[in-house]
């Protein structure tokens, strides 16, 4: 090194400091290894936060869906609360899942707004969870149905229009299960969100669920991942089978009651095939809350008859 380069490498150093993106943005973590202990993430300045929204405005006051996903993805990165608060309302108010999806996952990044985002996305997911129980116990299952068959509608236009919505849907939902997981939030009736969602056909929205409530540790959604284990034993199986319902009601009442049932439990297609990323992350959850490994749903079914598994499952550990 030359006695000039050594004098202004100091200065060079602090410069590129000052300009690094990094300082400016979160981290998606996708490209990089380092653990995210190491990073620290911190809000930018408010006249940063200024500038980059109204490039934001200008970029997402379009028509073109791809153009006003882009605005968002770039706006994500700017870690303020002004901007956590612009991408939850976009979550919750934008007419197109996509955008809802790129917004959830911009709320992931925006750790130290975690106080405020934090609640406010646990409710939502809630709320969601909720309304798809409803939906479910009167005979919606976001699909439509072969008046013929009974079955899903996957023929007709408007049949393949509700499948594209509901998937369009897991998807959004997936990034907000993300988000929150990316928060690092946890509220005891985000448990019953997840034990909802488990019940869907987007493969990433259950897997990322399983892991949380794997990590959190939750005994007394054993019996639900044992479900899940009986429908999916291996990788590349899927098993559906009957059910039995009881109203004590005359007529065909039992057989409508038991044809819900049915349908709200294996109705999706999307859950009617091998599903290999959902049998891993949930073996890896039953690892984690148990802390023994099950291959096959008879040995996870055998250890539930333990008292103290029971005791556990009520209770909790």
């Amino acid at each position: 090194m030359t006695v000039a380069s050594a004098r202004t490498a100091p200065l060079l150093a602090a410069l590129a400091l000052l300009v690094s993106p990094s300082v400016l943005r979160a981290d998606d973590g996708a490209d990089d290894p380092a653990p995210a202990a190491e990073k620290t993430v911190a809000n930018v300045s408010d006249r940063v936060a200024k500038e980059e929204m109204e490039k934001f405005e200008r970029g997402f006051d379009t028509e073109d869906l791809d153009f006003r996903i882009e605005a968002v993805e770039r706006l994500r990165k700017t870690i303020h609360p002004t901007v956590a608060d612009r991408l939850f309302r976009i979550a919750m108010d934008d007419a197109s899942p996509p955008v809802r999806a790129a917004a959830f996952r911009g709320l992931g990044l925006q750790k130290p707004s975690v106080k405020t985002v934090g609640p406010k996305l646990a409710r939502v997911l809630s709320r969601i969870a909720e309304e798809n129980r409803k939906a479910k116990a009167r005979g919606d299952y976001g699909v439509k149905i072969n008046v013929r068959t009974g079955d899903v509608d996957t023929e007709s236009d408007e049949g393949k229009a509700a499948l594209r919505a509901k998937r369009e849907r897991g998807k959004m939902l997936a990034e907000a299960v993300r988000a929150l997981d990316m928060l690092g939030y946890r509220e005891k009736d985000s448990v019953e969100a997840l034990r909802e969602f488990l019940s869907d056909g987007n493969d990433d929205l259950v897997a990322i669920s399983l892991g949380m409530l794997g990590r959190w540790k939750i005994w007394a959604v054993l019996p639900d991942l044992h479900e899940l284990f009986e429908i999916y034993p291996k990788e590349d199986e899927f098993q559906t089978g009957s059910v039995t319902v009881d109203t004590g009601a005359a007529g065909n009442e039992d057989a409508n009651a038991a044809r819900r049932k049915w349908m709200a439990k294996f109705g999706d297609p999307d859950r009617r095939r091998p599903r290999p990323k959902l049998v891993k992350a949930l073996k890896q959850a039953l690892l984690e809350i148990t802390g023994q490994a099950f291959e096959e749903p008879k040995a996870l079914r055998e250890y539930m008859k333990d008292p103290d598994v029971k005791r556990k499952i009520k209770h909790g550990a």
